[in-house]
């Protein structure tokens, strides 16, 4: 992306969000990631003998594209008082993020419900509870999308919640590092492409692989899951608000280039 200077400089809220911005990109990863990560490694590996690479993007896609059809209806313009997501584009970007915590809070309502459903800790509730995770996570970033006023339906920006997905579950500093450089260079290649690199793929099968080993500690296993999906939908909720936040000032003129981690 050639940096310019902005067509018009940032307002007061607008810095403010910059700035917050640019601490959720130098976040660090939690402090147990290494030693989850150890733990999860032997499930992962296995994993990924049974479902290789290929069959694990063509599931993703297969959820991503349920999750962006799920997002076709009027929640996001009843709720936000506005006839048309072009119309929702042309608001304050503090009028987006107060609508994008409103589908964040709802979005975790059905994250931990979902949990709880399925954390029952049988081999049957796990096959289904993974899918019906990741699928509430994606329907969630889809949804912040559109308090932006972004619309899923073109190819590339469907692609793109995915690489959103990787990077708000990235847990080791090489992950988040990889998911960060991927997602700047998304920005500025203006989203082309809808294929999942090998980084973010690798990411996504961590996810699917590792992240139900407490599904099966008995008498535990439904409020840790609730919990978990929570948390889980959480960090999606957030990284995609922050996303579009930085794509709506890109768009409007408020800033030059991506915003650098600092």
């Amino acid at each position: 992306m050639k940096h310019l200077i902005p067509a018009m400089p940032p307002s007061h809220y607008e810095a403010e969000q910059i700035r917050a911005i640019a601490a959720w990109k130098r976040r660090k990863p939690h402090l147990a990631s290494p030693l989850l990560n150890r733990a999860r490694r032997p499930l992962v590996r296995l994993g990924r003998k049974i479902i290789p690479a290929p069959a694990s993007r063509f599931a993703l896609d297969a959820l991503n594209k349920m999750a962006e059809q799920l997002v076709r209806d009027d929640w996001i313009l009843r709720h936000g008082g506005i006839r048309s997501l072009e119309e929702i584009g042309a608001q304050s970007l503090e009028f987006s993020d107060r609508l994008a915590d409103k589908v964040i809070e709802e979005g975790l309502k059905l994250a931990t419900g979902v949990g709880a459903v399925t954390g029952t800790g049988s081999l049957g509730t796990v096959l289904v509870g993974v899918p019906a995770s990741l699928g509430v996570a994606l329907r969630l970033i889809h949804r912040v999308s559109q308090a932006y006023g972004y619309s899923t339906e073109r190819t590339g920006d469907r692609g793109f919640m995915l690489h959103i997905l990787a990077l708000a579950t990235a847990e080791t500093a090489e992950e988040r590092t990889r998911a960060l450089e991927n997602y700047h260079w998304q920005l500025e290649h203006h989203l082309v492409g809808d294929a999942v690199n090998d980084a973010a793929l690798a990411v996504l099968q961590r996810i699917v692989f590792g992240r139900k080993l407490a599904s099966f500690v008995p008498g535990l296993s439904v409020a840790l899951n609730a919990y978990a999906n929570r948390s889980f939908s959480r960090r999606a909720g957030l990284a995609a608000k922050h996303v579009y936040q930085e794509r709506w000032l890109l768009d409007r003129g408020r800033i030059a280039g991506w915003i650098a981690p600092t």
